[in-house]
Parts: C-alpha cells; sequence; structure tokens
C-alpha cells in the first residue's frame, strides 16, 4: 500500500510541474511623486497559453486615493510563436497627500484541462504623495529698503509727437507739390472721328508679320485695344479696362443690332484665344477677324442706339 501511494503521489507531482506555473509581476517607476503628478504601474503575467485561460486586471478609472489617468493596450508576448504572457501599463495620479498603499487585484488563470483555477494578486505598492518641497539650501537676500515712486512727466512726448507730425505735414505738402510739378500734360484729343481713327490705327496692323508667333500675338492684342478705344470714344466711356464679357453687355445693351453682338463676340474671343492660350491661327482666320472688327465698327456706326 504504501508503494502504491507513493507511486500516486509521484505522479502527480510530476503533472504537476509538467504545467508551467503562471507568475504575475507588478512594477512602478516611482514610489514618490507630487500632487497631481503621473506615475506608471506595469503588470505582467507570464503563462502557457496551452494550459491556462486568463481573465486579466479590470482598474477602475477611480478608487480611494488614486485617478486612473489612461491604460495602454494589452500587449501580448510570445516565445516560440506561442502566446507566453501579457503586459499592461496604467498611467495613474493622486490628488491626495499623504502615503497610501496601492491596492492589489486578481488575475484568475483557468487551467485548460479541468476545473481547478488559480487567483494570483498583483503588488501592492506604497506611494508617497506631497506637496512641493520647499528649497531650504538657498541663502537669504536682505529686504530691499522702500523704492519711492517716479513720476513720469509726458510733456517731452507731447512735444516730439507734436513736432514729428508737423514734419510729417511738410513732407506731405512737399511731396503734393512736386506731383503737381512733375505732372505730365493730359494728350491731346484726336481730331479725328472715332471711326476715322480706328480706320487708321488697323492699317498700322500691316506692319505686324502673321507667320511669326510673337507678332501674331500682339497683332490681335492692338486690334482688340483698337476697338476698345473706339467704343471709348464712340460711348464717351473708359473700356480699356473691362472685361470681354463686361463690353459685350454694353454692346447688348446699347446698340439694337444682333449682328454687331454677333461680330463683337466672336471676335474678341478669338484674340483671346490668341493671347491667353498661346493659339497660332492661319494667316486668313487672323485677317478675317480683323475684318469681323471692322464690320462691327461699321454696323455701330450706321446702328441705332437703344
Amino acid at each position: 500500500m504504501q508503494k502504491i501511494l507513493l507511486t500516486v503521489a509521484t505522479s502527480c507531482l510530476t503533472f504537476l510541474l509538467s504545467s508551467a506555473q503562471p507568475v504575475v509581476k507588478t512594477t512602478i517607476d516611482k514610489n514618490e511623486i507630487l500632487i497631481g503628478q503621473q506615475f506608471k504601474l506595469k503588470v505582467q503575467a507570464t503563462f502557457s497559453d496551452d494550459d491556462y485561460f486568463i481573465k486579466w486586471i479590470n482598474i477602475p478609472d477611480s478608487l480611494q486615493h488614486f485617478e486612473l489617468v489612461e491604460k495602454s493596450k494589452i500587449d501580448s508576448i510570445f516565445t516560440n510563436q506561442k502566446l507566453s504572457g501579457l503586459l499592461q501599463t496604467f498611467t495613474l495620479t493622486s490628488f491626495d497627500s499623504g502615503k497610501w498603499i496601492f491596492p492589489a487585484f486578481n488575475i484568475n488563470f483557468n487551467l485548460a484541462k479541468g476545473d481547478t483555477a488559480i487567483n494570483l494578486f498583483t503588488d501592492s505598492v506604497p506611494v508617497i504623495v506631497s506637496f512641493s518641497i520647499a528649497d531650504t539650501t538657498s541663502t537669504l537676500k536682505d529686504i530691499k529698503a522702500i523704492k519711492e515712486v517716479e513720476v513720469f512727466n509726458p510733456f517731452w512726448y507731447w512735444v516730439a509727437g507734436g513736432g514729428l507730425m508737423v514734419l510729417l505735414l511738410i513732407l506731405v505738402y512737399w511731396w503734393y507739390r512736386v506731383k503737381k510739378k512733375n505732372k505730365k500734360p493730359e494728350l491731346t484729343v484726336s481730331k479725328l472721328s472715332p471711326f476715322e481713327e480706328a480706320m487708321e490705327a488697323m492699317n498700322t496692323l500691316k506692319t505686324f508679320n502673321l507667320s511669326v508667333p510673337k507678332d501674331v500675338q500682339q497683332y490681335h492684342i492692338k486690334l482688340i485695344e483698337i476697338y476698345r478705344n473706339y467704343l471709348s470714344r464712340k460711348e464717351d466711356k473708359d473700356y480699356s479696362n473691362k472685361t470681354t464679357g463686361d463690353i459685350l453687355i454694353a454692346i447688348k445693351t446699347n446698340y439694337s443690332s444682333k449682328e454687331v453682338l454677333n461680330k463683337s463676340a466672336t471676335a474678341m474671343r478669338f484674340s483671346n484665344a490668341v493671347k491667353f492660350a498661346k493659339y497660332i491661327p492661319p494667316v486668313s482666320d487672323s485677317e478675317g477677324n480683323q475684318q469681323l472688327i471692322k464690320d462691327a465698327i461699321g454696323l455701330i456706326e450706321t446702328s441705332p442706339s437703344n
């Protein structure tokens, strides 16, 4: 009977030793903090994934004397491509001064084979929470005597400000006189009618070589400039800085002939394509565009205003 009992005991001991016992380790980065300062608590459990099912700890957001600030994700630890442990870091703080014990928490390990469970606890750790410590190492300094308040008199500041203002007025007056003296005389108005001036200006377009891309672009810029100048003189309005859309709206409003609007729109948009899109048209198209402007001017001359 003794031999049988010894054999059974040896078998049980061998079974228990064959299963790696789980281990829980608790570490803290500092045991003394100031009020509101944070510290980190790390909990690591080492166990065999084949032998145990683990129920991990759950630290509440608030517990006596301590507040949970943040908790990291639960990191898995692998050995030989098998899960061998879990690790989690908790960031905590305290707003109560004194010496406190951070409590222990239970981690439950259930055997994969059988109903037996092992309960292990994290370590309870002491934490001292204190106020800021006064610096007693610095030397004491004598109390300084009372210093009389100096009376500030802004009089000279006002004098300096007034002088600068007078100087500024003098500079403005001098600039105005110089500008008025050097002002260029206004250009004399042409004695030609708007129609005659436009036709004469179009004759100068013959100097551009329409087979050269640079000349083609300048040709169309000058052509639309002539048309803008004609409309400005004809209607006594400044069209030099108006957009193509604004000019076409004005033509539609001022002239009843739709042909004037169509020819003007076609010619101006064609020239804009050459100017902005770098389009190089055939010579015949450029000459045809000039003819559209001439036709539009001729129609305006004979068309009654709205």
